[in-house]
């Protein structure tokens, strides 16, 4: 029971400060980083170094670092602090109101599909519908967050107030569903990965982080670091082919080439390929001396048919008879 109660504790304190106090004190897509940094980090020195519960390969380690780095590089090239936003002017552009609610809607319809049937389709799909409910609802409750302070009227309020609440409820509920669905070694990083580029376009559309970026190519590459951190955490390596799950072998026959002309057979390996012409080759040599035999025993055999045929009409005319040949 102290156990548990302690766990719950310290989820309430971890949701608390990582989604509704945080953005209080800087962009949203600065927030998800290092959230999830902070937890891949801690999981590695309690875990794995001080308890010793958990094993971490080398490419998991990795993994990690590279994430951390990313995070720390991104306060560098990053948006900064902007004073004095309002949320009305900052929906009131048609751009940033349509992100939202498509945010919005997304969550919504990824939900009911979620509560009513994700068991009747196939993982790649599940995991789709999970990464699209986790991600809309936590960068959602992450900008309603941050606007509490922008001073929005009531109507606004209220509507923040209820979005906040039901976009944490799909959230905890999609972790509850996701433990069950999908396997959790594709689905973290991914989930990871999704949640923080979804968190900077979020920021560049709705929060206008474009005004106070200092380095538009460094932005991108934190960005792009951050995705192949979480790749290495992947126990499915998605950006190489050597995986036969979803590499070169599926691939190719999802997306076959029409052949033109010629008998090759173009999505086999070249060694299997050259076996394969070496038994054919082997094959036709012995077709062919089998062949060549049963037509030389044939004319042996035509032969002696024929001499047996001339001696017999010699012997029939008498002995001494001459016989007359015609080519």
């Amino acid at each position: 029971m102290v156990t548990l109660a302690s766990n719950v504790s310290m989820q309430l304190i971890g949701s608390l400060s990582s989604n509704l106090i945080a953005p209080w004190f800087g962009p949203v897509s600065v927030v998800a980083p290092i959230y999830f940094s902070a937890t891949l980090v801690f999981n590695l020195i309690i875990f794995g170094f001080i308890l010793g519960l958990e094993f971490f390969d080398r490419i998991m380690i990795v993994g990690t670092y590279v994430i951390s780095i990313g995070t720390v590089l991104l306060q560098v090239v990053g948006p900064g602090i902007q004073d004095g936003q309002d949320i009305g002017e900052l929906l009131g552009h048609s751009y940033a109101l349509s992100w939202f609610l498509f945010l919005l809607v997304s969550m919504l319809v990824s939900t009911i599909i979620m509560v009513t049937s994700i068991k009747k389709y196939g993982e790649y799909k599940r995991i789709a519908i999970l990464l699209i409910a986790r991600s809309t609802s936590y960068t959602l409750n992450l900008t309603v967050s941050r606007a509490f302070l922008l001073n929005p009227d009531h109507f606004v309020l209220i509507s923040f107030i209820v979005i906040k609440v039901v976009s944490g409820a799909i959230y905890t509920y999609a972790i509850v569903v996701q433990s069950t669905a999908v396997k959790q070694a594709k689905f973290i990083p991914l989930n990871a990965t999704t949640i923080i580029l979804l968190n900077a376009i979020t920021g560049v559309i709705i929060w206008e982080d474009w005004r106070v970026i200092s380095s538009w190519v460094g932005y991108v590459c934190v960005f792009l670091l951050l995705a192949l951190g979480c790749d290495l955490l992947l126990s499915a390596n998605l950006l190489t082919n050597d995986n036969a799950e979803l590499g070169r072998a599926k691939l190719m026959r999802r997306f076959r080439l029409e052949r033109s002309s010629g008998s090759r057979n173009l999505y086999s390996d070249i060694a299997d390929y050259e076996d394969e012409v070496k038994n054919q080759n082997i094959a036709v040599n012995k077709d062919a001396d089998l062949l060549t035999g049963a037509v030389t025993q044939r004319k042996e055999s035509t032969r002696r048919i024929a001499w047996k045929e001339v001696l017999s009409a010699g012997k029939s005319e008498g002995r001494g008879a001459a016989v007359s040949w015609e080519y």
